[in-house]
């Protein structure tokens, strides 16, 4: 086959090995075009490991052999010092044909004559080229065995197609050496996400498993999904890349919590860090009264009653602090409380609850006042502010929207811009859904108990019904969960 025949089939080539994707493709089809190019029966494609020099593909035409890595996995690595023609063409750069291996001297060639006798197949002639990347760093080694002519008879690798396979391997290892670097940089972009989601979850011991959690939840229904789709049970379809933008933003999604103040964070309990002052002002004033009545400026019926309603509310204020309910009779007391005062002998006024210990103690629902629970709320405004600091690339441009959008609800009442079904895709609905759930289910929580599987899912029912959630999604999202747990 002359070379000047073909530079059509050969810029097809060069134009494929530039645009392929994926490196297990971009070798079969560096392989099969030298084979074709050449006429070459047999091959076998080595890539430098670790010094080591680790066969990805061997063909055998005649034998109808096509192994891969998988395949070729536990195959024995190839010393780069070994005295064999491999070993050779990657240690020195160099170019090996060798017209009859039986005939061989210099290069020792028991493995090929090895394999003749297990498969009665006889190798002749053969063609090592070294690969080079950009730099002339050698990154693999090509073998090819076997050349035939147009009659089929084997004949010796002419030295015109030293240039040819050198030409098509050099053009496998840029596009090689490109992909190596994106992935690379993926890796890299990866680990650097891993960092922040470590450092976030160290900022509460409360959140120490969320996001990774959310993230896997995110994972299994994308996969529950499309198993749906497959037997035609679903329309939507997750692709691969729309998976990887889920993953990364689920990992992200809480990353404005790096802003959210730990005392707000960690606050277990509706005073938080105000509990040990507020109970030291009480045991003061008591005291103070006590010396008062004493000193004769408090009348002792006066005092005792006084002194009544201050330990009582004493030994109540550890349950209403951690309590996930208050009465309306305590939430009265509480609120009588703050209304009265004690004054110290230099006239200084002392509230027996200020408006902050007042406001913590009303809390009916979780562990933080109204103005606390917009400041955390406001983590996904910091979030969507660092993450548009990141110049993500096109497979992850919906990274910042999905993660930002979490706590938007389809109706429009969820935060921060209060967002409606229509700026909601299927990714962004799945994150919410499993947001919510790990933070329903979690046991690590600092405002609540944890809430039995059954409930969670029927709490995420009501919010499809209310029109917050995806219905299909939430029902989706139950049917995994109750097969995952109850088999069902």
């Amino acid at each position: 086959m002359k070379i000047t025949n073909d530079i059509e089939n050969i810029l097809d080539i060069g134009y494929k090995l530039a645009t392929e994707r994926y490196y297990f493709r971009l070798f079969d089809l560096v392989m099969d075009s030298c084979m074709k190019f050449t006429g070459a029966d047999g091959g076998e494609l080595f890539i430098v490991d670790k010094g080591q020099l680790r066969s990805i593909i061997s063909i055998n035409k005649t034998l109808g052999i096509h192994l891969g890595q998988a395949e070729l996995q536990n195959d024995e690595l190839i010393d780069m010092k070994a005295n064999n023609f491999i070993s050779y063409t990657a240690a020195y750069k160099k170019i090996v044909r060798i017209d009859d291996i039986y005939q061989e001297k210099q290069f020792e060639t028991l493995k090929l004559r090895e394999f003749d006798s297990v498969h009665n197949y006889k190798t002749k002639s053969i063609m090592i080229v070294p690969i080079f990347e950009p730099g002339k760093k050698v990154i693999g080694v090509m073998q090819l065995n076997n050349c035939t002519d147009e009659f089929g008879n084997i004949v010796p690798f002419p030295e015109e197609y030293e240039k040819l396979v050198s030409s098509l391997t050099s053009q496998m290892a840029i596009t090689l050496s490109n992909m190596l670097l994106i992935l690379e940089l993926e890796e890299l972009l990866k680990s650097f996400v891993s960092c922040m989601v470590t450092a976030i979850d160290a900022r509460t011991p409360y959140n120490a498993n969320h996001t990774r959690s959310v993230a896997q939840y995110c994972m299994d229904v994308a996969d529950y999904i499309n198993a749906l789709h497959t037997r035609g049970e679903f329309s939507q379809f997750i692709t691969e890349n729309d998976r990887e933008q889920l993953y990364m933003a689920a990992m992200l999604h809480d990353l404005g919590k790096m802003i959210t103040p730990r005392e707000i964070l960690n606050k277990a309990t509706r005073l938080g860090n105000q509990y040990d002052a507020l109970k030291n002002k009480l045991e003061k004033i008591v005291l103070m009264l006590k010396i008062d009545m004493l000193e004769g400026r408090l009348d002792s019926a006066e005092w005792a009653m006084e002194d009544l309603r201050l330990s009582n509310f004493l030994a109540e204020l550890p349950g209403m602090n951690i309590r996930d309910h208050l009465t309306d009779s305590e939430l009265y007391r509480i609120n009588e409380m703050a209304k009265r005062t004690y004054t110290c002998q230099d006239g200084t006024v002392i509230n027996y609850l200020d408006e902050d210990e007042r406001k913590a103690l009303n809390i009916t629902k979780g562990t933080l006042t109204a103005e606390e629970r917009l400041i955390v709320q406001d983590h996904v405004v910091y979030t969507d502010k660092m993450l548009n600091e990141i110049k993500f690339n096109e497979k992850y441009n919906r990274v910042q929207k999905i993660a930002s959008n979490h706590h938007e609800y389809l109706d429009g009442s969820g935060y921060p811009n209060h967002l409606t079904a229509d700026s909601l895709d299927i990714l962004t609905r799945i994150l919410s859904i499993a947001d919510i759930f790990d933070s329903l289910t979690s046991n690590d929580r600092p405002y609540k108990g944890t809430i039995p599987l059954p409930r969670a899912l029927e709490i995420l029912d009501s919010m499809a019904n209310e029109g917050k959630l995806d219905k299909e999604i939430v029902r989706i999202f139950s049917d995994m969960i109750k097969k995952r747990e109850y088999g069902r």
